[in-house]
């Protein structure tokens, strides 16, 4: 049976410094955790009977910017910690009486995000394609890289993306890509690379695609010097098809200009033969009969008059 402790036992108790503290757990926790920034989460107790602690110091191992830390509770979050670093820590508890022994943890690995992708690059040599690379973070977090993003600045997103990594794209536009690195903590800060403006062949001034040589600005295809679409030999400008020299259509031999068909020389429509102009037939209109003459004219004999007088009969 345990012994009760009596008010006299309790006050001896004042007089005295706590017993070492009882480690429950000391848990890694780099859930989004910016690289180099890990924590670890440590829970302790006062064995029974120990007098009363009024307060804790945990001092890590190696040690922290800011540490030894201090606490009233039985718990604390250390904080600042470089990813991928093993940490042990001690705490000693106290109160007025003086100081317990130090009790430590097991080893614990802060863990975190990793860092940004390294040696990343981005180019274009193949027609409506950039190709993004890039080598893993210098340092993982602590844990390992489980996939890459690559997002461009013109709204597409590529998770799961392998380096190198080809990106289909408009041509002859501009963008630039940011690469992400994630592990089992989170998405670590990107690199960008870029600008790049997406490649169309030829891309070498003074043939701009889809303009070839031998044709040149401002000749440009489907144009193609001397002729210009649909105007081939032997038929040159200004004689481009359907007009065809030295007839226009709808104007072909024998008819020729400027007796333009349906006007056939020499007849003017709708003016035929037996049907000349100013004769034009107007159905039923036919031209008038034959015209005759009249009869010739003969003047009658002349006779001379008495005295010299010369007369004339009619």
């Amino acid at each position: 049976m345990a012994k009760k402790v009596g008010k006299h036992s309790a006050a001896a108790n004042d007089f005295l410094e706590p017993k070492p503290v009882v480690i429950t757990s000391a848990t890694d926790i780099g859930t989004e955790r910016p690289l180099n920034n890990g924590a670890i989460n440590i829970i302790w107790t006062l064995p029974a009977g120990s007098p009363e602690a009024t307060l804790y110091t945990i001092t890590p191992s190696p040690t922290v910017s800011g540490a030894p830390w201090t606490t009233t509770g039985l718990s604390y979050l250390a904080q600042g910690l470089t990813s991928a670093q093993a940490y042990t820590f001690s705490i000693v508890a106290s109160n007025a009486a003086g100081a317990s022994a130090g009790t430590s943890t097991d080893p614990v690995t802060a863990t975190t995000k990793p860092g940004a992708p390294t040696a990343a690059s981005v180019s274009s040599t193949v027609t409506n394609q950039d190709d993004v690379s890039w080598q893993p973070p210098t340092y993982n977090g602590g844990k390992a890289i489980t996939s890459y993003t690559v997002v461009s600045t013109d709204g597409p997103s590529y998770p799961n993306s392998v380096s190198p990594k080809a990106i289909a794209e408009i041509g002859n536009t501009t963008q630039s890509y940011t690469i992400y690195a994630i592990n089992d903590n989170g998405t670590g800060p990107g690199t960008v690379v870029g600008p790049v403006t997406t490649f169309t062949p030829p891309h070498f001034p003074p043939f701009f695609p889809p303009h070839f040589p031998p044709f040149f600005p401002p000749f440009f295809p489907p144009h193609f010097p001397p002729f210009f679409p649909p105007h081939f030999p032997p038929f040159f400008p200004p004689f481009f098809p359907p007009y065809f020299p030295p007839f226009f259509p709808p104007h072909f031999p024998p008819f020729f200009p400027p007796f333009f068909p349906p006007y056939f020389p020499p007849f003017f429509p709708p003016h035929f033969p037996p049907f000349f102009p100013p004769y034009f037939p107007a159905p039923p209109y036919f031209p008038a009969p034959p015209y005759f003459p009249a009869p010739p004219y003969f003047p009658p004999p002349y006779f001379g008059g008495a005295r010299g007088i010369s007369a004339r009969v009619y």
